[in-house]
């Protein structure tokens, strides 16, 4: 079970949250410059919610008592990361986006992902040091 000491009082101070958020942010910019189109639009949609869905799902699991809990939320977030890693290259083969906002977005979310696999990393590492006290 996790342990009740947390030493952070918010998701907000999740240094993995601040930098998804910020990615989001930096997504929404993006895509209202994308044109007003059918195809465009359908695009900005699901990469604009593929990039929610990471920082809500931090944000989900940041409260879970129980590790396997958080884990799941944090497994969602990695899913929805690749799923924004995804609509980005769409984008930019369908010219939405050019080479270099699409370098550049793909390097934010890489260190989105560096971060959210650390974060994984450290809650596994406590629960298996938990399972071998007991």
């Amino acid at each position: 079970m996790e342990k009740s000491e947390n030493k952070t009082k918010s998701f907000k101070d999740l240094v993995v949250w601040q930098k998804a958020h910020s990615f989001v942010l930096n997504v929404y910019q993006q895509v209202k410059i994308f044109p007003d189109e059918n195809q465009a639009s359908l695009v900005g949609d699901m990469l604009c919610e593929s990039a929610t869905a990471i920082a809500t799902n931090i944000v989900g699991g940041y409260k879970k008592k129980e590790r396997e809990e958080k884990l799941l939320f944090l497994t969602t977030a990695q899913e929805a990361l690749e799923e924004c890693r995804y609509f980005i290259t769409l984008a930019a083969d369908l010219s939405l986006l050019d080479s270099f906002q699409a370098e550049e977005m793909e390097g934010n979310l890489n260190e989105v992902s560096y971060l959210l696999n650390s974060y994984v990393k450290s809650i596994r590492r406590r629960q298996q040091e938990d399972d071998s006290k007991e």
